[in-house]
């Protein structure tokens, strides 16, 4: 996802709550950041916050 897109759903998405059901890779001038977004609400995820979500998910 362009991080020009996870800008957009987080501005259309507000403050509601979101499970985060997808994330996917950020990319900026086509190279990756390292860093993920919510498909759904565009919430910016750090690589480590992406490993602790899936772990949460898991137990």
């Amino acid at each position: 996802m362009k991080q020009k897109r996870a800008e957009e759903l987080r501005e259309a998405w507000g403050d509601a709550p979101c499970e985060h059901p997808q994330l996917a890779k950020v990319y900026d001038l086509g190279a990756h950041t390292g860093s993920f977004a919510c498909i759904k609400c565009g919430h910016m995820f750090s690589f480590r916050e992406k490993a602790e979500l899936a772990a949460a998910r898991r137990a």
